[in-house]
């Protein structure tokens, strides 16, 4: 799960630099999507691997 998180924010991070620079409008197309549906995999990665453990 470390590993797809760091992807992700990673990726989350290029798309926010390259809307700063004015080469991707952030709120457009694809980089919008790409950058909503990356966060909500972190989430629920997150929320599964902490409810996971508390399973009995």
């Amino acid at each position: 799960m470390a590993k797809l998180t760091a992807w992700l924010v990673s990726l989350i991070g290029v798309l926010l630099i390259l809307n700063l620079i004015d080469i991707v409008d952030i709120l457009a197309g694809w980089a919008g999507w790409t950058l909503a549906l990356a966060v909500l995999i972190i989430g629920i990665g997150k929320l599964l691997r902490n409810y996971k453990s508390q399973a009995v």
